[in-house]
């Protein structure tokens, strides 16, 4: 298990009573006297209704994380004014609605942090109307005028923009607390765009549902979708992309020359071992791609041919430079013949050259490396042709957390 993936029961379980906690702001700060609620009980069934839209089309990254959309239609709830438990029913019926059509198989764990999140997110609208502006009116010529307590709308555009993805970080985040700032930070970014637009969308719900009523809820969802089809299509090309790359990993195979799947073993070591280093996300992504291309020298060689390591990566290199938009792989491919001439702290080319050739070691000359034997050897051959303790470390803890998993 790395260190970002899915999820520590402690983690989750002290973020949840956390959540517990902070829905009692919504009394506390009195928010019934702030925001007179608006929702009938017509609305609170299509409220869920929406929110069970929303689970059943998820809006995903191009990594592959699915972004809380129903988010946009919880929040339009909260900043209304509904109570804790009312925006924990929205949230946990849209959730529930959603299972029951796409017959997924629900987990009592998901609807608590269902209902966890829609009470804590009613909860930080009591922070936000208590420290914010107060409320803003539109002019109308009718009766009825377009509103929202700003206060309200800050705190959830706040909470879905940079809380949501830091807590998910920090509910992941297992043993590299080190490199817990990092992981935030780029989790932020990466959630910005969809963000800021399921925040935007459920600031408009909430700002225009006492001019429209009920049809406040398909006007949200007219934007949502439009960000979907269009993040689907970058996604789309994406995967194609990193297909592309796999299918490359594969030509050496072909040659006879490489065991099967050896790219594929080699990058997923390297992934885990740049996170454990700290790596930014890019470079992490970029050293997985070099670990994958790292024998594609072969395919110009002649199978017979001399000169080792260094000739191999120099001749991979030149075809990636060849393909083009691969420069960077390109480098951490050339260096890793020779990683121990890199810069020590050059984390461009240095460590992740050094960390794909550690990757490639252990899977050539351990294939076994939870055997203490092999082991032993591979570490002794790192430290010596690697040079890098910290690489060397980050390599073995990393096997180690893979040989204690449960198979």
């Amino acid at each position: 298990m790395t260190p970002t993936e899915p999820g520590t029961a402690t983690g989750r379980i002290g973020l949840s009573a956390l959540g517990v906690v902070l829905g009692v702001a919504w009394w506390w700060f009195d928010v019934a006297a702030a925001i007179p609620l608006h929702l009938s009980v017509l609305d609170l069934v299509l409220f869920a209704l929406a929110a069970a839209v929303m689970e059943l089309l998820p809006i995903r990254l191009p990594d592959g994380r699915a972004v809380p959309t129903s988010l946009a239609v919880i929040g339009a709830a909260a900043i209304l004014g509904a109570a804790p438990p009312v925006v924990a029913l929205i949230a946990a019926a849209g959730w529930a609605i959603a299972r029951l059509i796409d017959r997924g198989k629900p987990t009592v764990g998901e609807l608590v942090l269902r209902m966890v999140g829609g009470w804590a997110l009613a909860g930080v609208v009591g922070l936000g109307v208590w420290m914010g502006p107060g409320s803003w009116d539109g002019a109308a010529e009718g009766q009825i005028a377009a509103s929202v307590d700003v206060g309200a709308a800050i705190a959830v555009a706040v909470t879905v923009v940079v809380g949501v993805p830091a807590l998910e970080v920090v509910a992941r985040t297992r043993r590299a607390w080190r490199h817990l700032l990092l992981r935030t930070g780029e989790a932020i970014r990466a959630n910005a765009p969809i963000g800021a637009s399921v925040a935007s969308t459920a600031v408009l719900g909430a700002l225009v549902h006492p001019v429209l009523g009920s049809w406040t809820l398909p006007t949200m969802l007219i934007p949502l979708f439009a960000a979907r089809v269009g993040l689907d299509r970058l996604a789309l090309g994406q995967r194609a992309y990193e297909q592309t790359i796999r299918a490359m990993s594969r030509l050496p195979e072909q040659l006879g020359t490489v065991s099967a799947d050896h790219g594929v073993r080699v990058g997923s070591l390297a992934r885990d071992v740049a996170l454990e280093l700290g790596l930014d996300a890019g470079t992490v992504a970029t050293v997985v791609r070099a670990a994958h291309l790292h024998e594609l020298g072969r395919i110009r060689l002649e199978p017979d041919a001399e000169g080792g390591q260094q000739q191999l990566a120099a001749a991979g290199a030149e075809v990636l430079h060849e393909v083009g938009d691969l420069d960077e792989v390109a480098s951490i491919v050339a260096h890793h013949g020779n990683p121990a001439m890199v810069g020590g702290d050059d984390r461009q080319a240095g460590i992740p050259a050094r960390i794909v050739a550690a990757c490639c070691t252990l899977d050539r000359y351990a294939p076994d490396p939870g055997a203490a034997e092999q082991r032993h050897e591979v570490v002794v051959r790192l430290v010596r042709e690697i040079g890098d303790l910290d690489v060397v470390r980050a390599l073995d803890r990393v096997v180690d957390r893979r040989a204690a998993q449960p198979v």
